[in-house]
């Protein structure tokens, strides 16, 4: 529990000894016990005192064996340095040695390398007097290798400085020899052709002799180069007239037989790595390139350049790049010869106008519309003229080298703009019947109009791709934009009229004598035994061959115009989007005719006036009207199956949306009919039903418009005993100054006309109680600034099919690819 260390703290052995109240009780003995501890240590402490006094001696001998310790270390480093320096005397010669050895190793190795040195200095010298380079390769290679890598260091030395002198002599003497044997090769001395001795004694002994050095095979390939260029070069200065640029293609055929005869004769003679030809055609590359820049500055100086020489040199180059690049894999890393025209690119882009008035010539002569009816329903032109606008797009790339060139790229931008427009005035607009012809053939009128549609979303989406393909390469994608904006307009501007000259001059051509029939019909004895004929006419009219093989073949002599118009579509798109139109044309004329029927004829609130039609007749008309929607929805339902040929056509999106916006059409159509029926006897009643088919339709003009539909007569009181169960539940809103754009016409959103007719009549009621009832109750007053005149039915229906005219965008979508028609 105690220990014997300085370090001991008590504390720890009192808090084990007094860890809880019971030891408290043993405290006495602790005290006890502690003090005999305390007396028991001191007693040891005073008897190691008296030791220690005792045996002083002790510290004294321990004092002496120290010294002689210490002593004893002295002597022994004594003897060790003395033992050291005996060695070191005993050593000192074979070191002597040793060097002396390595000195001698050295100098051996020296000599017997001068040796090898002279003697291949030597045996070079014999061979190449007798012209051996296939023997003199491995001695010379000895030779090169000592003279720069060993003895060079020497060089201060008189006998090896002259040695070395000598080889450097035998050197020039060899690269002299051997440019004398291809001087003598080149100039068609006496060596026979395809030499096989001499073939090796040039490929494997001076080729592999002037490997040694790259400096001099550098020279020596450069004295070969300029050897078998030289008669070109002295043939075609750009200061004599076969230098000119008339004759720049003769200088491409002259480098040809240059090629042709070495590759033919010369090329045996060098090694392979060399690529001799290659580098011949760098060279000529480099001399041609400063030449053309030369020849293009000069002829560009005058103030009236020849394009046509520009154009035949440019094509020349492109013709003679494309040899040389197809004859050796493209392996000439000289800046390309067309890359010198760049800055005349412009003028290239401008010439390519004349081939493009060409094709229009040809263009305008060609039948408009294809020969095979099997073909793509496009005009041939334009898929030709998207083929020549990727040529000239590929040419310019070719020559820009696929580098950014914002100028030359505007240019071109620029030019393809510029084609398109007049391809759309020239080509696709006379497709269009105008205004002021009227439709003699309705089915070629259509066949015509289908066509410039079809072509002008092929163009038009190819537009978008040419400029994608453009922008690649441009640093200013901006600008190119600008550059076909307007184009697009146009062909906006196209489609957009060539959709609504088929809804508003074709489709109404067969449309209008459905709706003669309509008002023909004598609606006051109307039997509600079956439908109506104007509705078997209609559906006549619509109907839609069943996509076999027999009923086409039936159906080719005399299809309906809907049917014909849809089969002559390039793409689905544009057959649901036209059958939504169509189906929104047959809606309004449905509501405009059935409003005509049934509206009253002004002035209104007459002493004596009838009604057209009583309350009763309406119901019965009403009754007759939902039986022949019964058909018309069948007849909605039948024209989408109509669209495609596809096992899962039910299955399309396409053919969901419009079957549900012929559903939709024909459920306001119901309720609008419904409400004509709907009976007057209690005024709380009729509210009911007018706000559930009406959606709480909040207008006034809107109720008072049906009233007046449903053949009410002029009672001030039942207007007013109608309007006071109507108006409890409407807000004060003053209808007359309420926004078209925020009010909730009901059924009379596909004839506005007609409402606003009906406004402008019942506000200017002559009589003061009704005016009052009108102005202050309906709060309908006449239109401001604004004159409406009743028009004739088929002025009327002219009118309504103007307003038809449709939004590109509302009415296609792009999915065109730019390599059409390749």
């Amino acid at each position: 529990m105690l220990e014997g260390t300085v370090d001991y703290d008590p504390l720890e052995d009192i808090t084990n000894i007094l860890f809880s109240k019971e030891s408290l009780n043993n405290i006495d003995e602790l005290i006890s016990i502690t003090r005999s501890y305390k007396k028991q240590l001191q007693e040891d402490i005073l008897k190691e005192e008296n030791e220690l006094k005792e045996h002083p001696k002790n510290s004294a001998e321990i004092e002496a064996s120290l010294r002689k310790v210490f002593q004893d270390f002295k002597e022994t480093q004594d003897v060790s340095a003395s033992t050291e320096l005996t060695i070191s005397n005993l050593t000192e010669g074979i070191s002597y040695l040793d060097i002396a050895k390595k000195n001698l190793t050295h100098s051996l190795t020296l000599f017997q390398n001068l040796k090898i040195l002279t003697d291949s200095y030597i045996q070079c010298n014999e061979l190449l007097s007798q012209g051996s380079f296939k023997k003199m390769v491995s001695p010379y290679k000895i030779m090169c290798s000592l003279a720069e890598n060993t003895f060079i260091s020497y060089k201060s030395l008189d006998e090896i400085n002259y040695l070395l002198s000598s080889i450097s002599r035998l050197k020039g003497d060899t690269l002299s020899k051997i440019k004398q044997n291809y001087n003598a090769l080149f100039s068609g001395g006496n060596i026979s052709e395809h030499d096989t001795a001499l073939t090796m004694e040039l490929r494997e002994g001076a080729c592999e002799l002037l490997d040694c050095d790259t400096s001099t095979r550098a020279q020596m390939i450069d004295w070969c180069l300029d050897k078998l260029l030289f008669e070109m070069k002295e043939i075609f200065r750009v200061d004599d007239e076969a230098g000119s640029l008339e004759n720049l293609s003769r200088r491409y055929i002259y480098f040809k037989k240059i090629l042709n005869n070495f590759n033919s004769k010369f090329a045996d003679y060098f090694l392979k790595d060399w690529e001799m030809a290659v580098r011949l055609t760098t060279t000529f590359y480099h001399i041609t390139h400063k030449d053309l820049q030369t020849l293009l500055k000069r002829e560009f100086k005058d103030k009236n350049p020849s394009i046509d020489l520009f154009m035949t040199a440019l094509q020349s180059t492109l013709d003679f790049e494309k040899y040389i690049d197809v004859r050796f894999s493209k392996k000439i890393k000289e800046p390309k010869l067309s890359s010198c025209f760049e800055p005349y690119l412009t003028l290239w882009v401008s010439h390519q106008n004349q081939m493009m008035e060409k094709k229009f010539l040809s263009y305008m002569s060609e039948p408009k519309y294809p020969s095979n009816e099997t073909e793509s329903l496009v005009l041939p032109s334009s898929a030709d003229l998207f083929r020549t606008y990727r040529s000239v797009l590929t040419q310019t790339l070719e020559l820009i080298d696929n580098n950014a060139n914002d100028s030359i790229l505007t240019s071109l931008a620029n030019f393809f703009s510029r084609w398109l427009q007049t391809y759309s005035q020239k080509i696709l607009l006379p497709l269009l019947l105008p205004d002021n012809i009227e439709v003699q053939d309705k089915l070629e009128a259509a066949k015509y109009t289908v066509l410039l549609i079809n072509t002008a979303d092929y163009c038009a989406t190819t537009i978008d791709q040419l400029e994608d393909k453009l922008s690649e390469f441009s640093g200013n994608r901006e600008k190119l934009a600008n550059s076909f904006t307007k184009t697009k307009n146009i062909y906006d501007d196209l489609l957009a009229k060539g959709t609504s000259f088929l809804l508003n001059r074709v489709i109404p051509l067969d449309l209008n004598f459905v709706w003669r029939e309509f008002i023909n019909n004598d609606w006051s004895n109307a039997a509600i035994e079956d439908y109506s004929r104007y509705m078997v006419t209609l559906k006549s009219v619509l109907k839609m061959p069943a996509l076999t093989d027999a009923s086409i073949k039936q159906q080719q002599e005399q299809p309906s115009t809907l049917a014909f118009i849809l089969s002559q579509f390039n793409r689905d798109v544009y057959k649901w989007n036209f059958l939504d139109k169509v189906i929104d044309i047959i809606t309004t004329n449905f509501v405009s005719n059935t409003i005509r029927l049934l509206q009253p004829v002004p002035p209104f609130s007459l002493a004596g006036s009838k009604r057209k039609f009583e309350t009763r007749t309406v119901v019965n008309i009403g009754e007759q009207l939902l039986l022949d929607l019964e058909l018309l929805k069948e007849i909605f339902h039948t024209l989408p199956e109509s669209v495609s040929n596809d096992s899962d056509l039910r299955e399309n999106t396409s053919y969901k949306r419009v079957k549900r916006h012929a559903d939709n059409n024909i459920d306001q159509l119901l309720k609008f009919i419904k409400l004509l029926m709907a009976p007057l006897d209690s005024a709380d009643d009729y509210y009911e039903t007018y706000s559930k088919l009406t959606n709480n339709n909040p207008d006034s003009a809107v109720w008072s418009f049906v009233l007046a539909l449903k053949g009410i007569p002029w009672d001030l009181a039942l207007w007013k005993k109608l309007w006071s169960a109507y108006n409890l539940e409407t807000d004060d809103t003053d209808e007359g100054s309420r926004p078209d754009s925020n009010r909730d016409l009901f059924i009379f959103k596909w004839d506005k006309v007609l409402l606003g007719q009906f406004e402008n009549n019942l506000a200017r009621m002559q009589d003061p109680n009704w005016s009052k009832f009108v102005r202050q109750d309906l709060k309908i007053s006449p239109p401001v600034m604004k004159r409406i005149v009743s028009t004739p039915q088929i002025q009327q229906q002219k009118e309504e099919q103007k307003k038809q005219s449709l939004s590109v965008k509302d009415f296609v979508s792009h999915s065109r690819f730019f390599n059409r028609g390749t």
